[in-house]
């Protein structure tokens, strides 16, 4: 699957149904706690997607709700591997016949350089604001991965710097589209009050 194969979401694009999409949480196995951070992945992707449409970007809803309830469809079988599940997940969704959707699974982690503000732009950065199945800030979000992920090595402690970097930059572009209307802090006191 590359870039050069991307298919954008558009208002004919096929979503799969919360019935389908559970269908397939329990055919890939996903743990539980998956899942709730799935959940709250997507809360917090929809609010922020709220946000934009209200500050005039145009945005597919329903294929947002879908593409975080599977952005880590892959995570439980690649646990304790070397394989990626971003890219494993876009596969699995691909096949299961929603390759625009794919693509939404396929970004989450990482988005391609000069990418716009889309569907995909949105569940990338919900994710970075989800630690389990708590809203957090990006900071801390990223202390979390130095923690699990930087083993101290040198590369990988850079790599994940870098990610904070661009993640705070997505952040501001994100919020600057909603023209002072929200703040990124805002989500986390949301969800603090049950209000996601």
């Amino acid at each position: 699957m590359t870039d050069e194969l991307f298919q954008p979401i558009t208002a004919d694009t096929p979503l799969p149904s919360l019935a389908e999409i559970m269908a397939m949480w329990e055919a890939h196995a996903m743990l539980d706690n998956i899942r709730a951070h799935s959940r709250v992945v997507r809360d917090v992707a929809l609010r922020v997607a709220d946000w934009l449409v209200a500050g005039g970007l145009r945005l597919n809803l329903p294929a947002i709700e879908a593409g975080a309830l599977l952005h880590d469809i892959a995570k439980t079988p690649c646990l304790g591997s070397d394989r990626r599940h971003d890219i494993e997940g876009a596969l699995m969704v691909a096949q299961a016949g929603y390759p625009a959707l794919s693509w939404l699974v396929r970004y989450h982690v990482r988005l391609p350089k000069d990418h716009p503000i889309d569907e995909s732009a949105v569940i990338n950065y919900a994710d970075k604001r989800v630690r389990h199945d708590e809203v957090v800030s990006l900071d801390l979000r990223y202390d979390y991965f130095i923690e699990h992920y930087g083993r101290g090595v040198p590369e990988y402690l850079e790599r994940i710097e870098q990610g904070r970097l661009k993640a705070h930059r997505a952040e501001a572009r994100l919020f600057s589209l909603m023209k002072d209307n929200h703040r990124p802090e805002e989500i986390t006191r949301l969800w603090r009050e049950g209000a996601l």
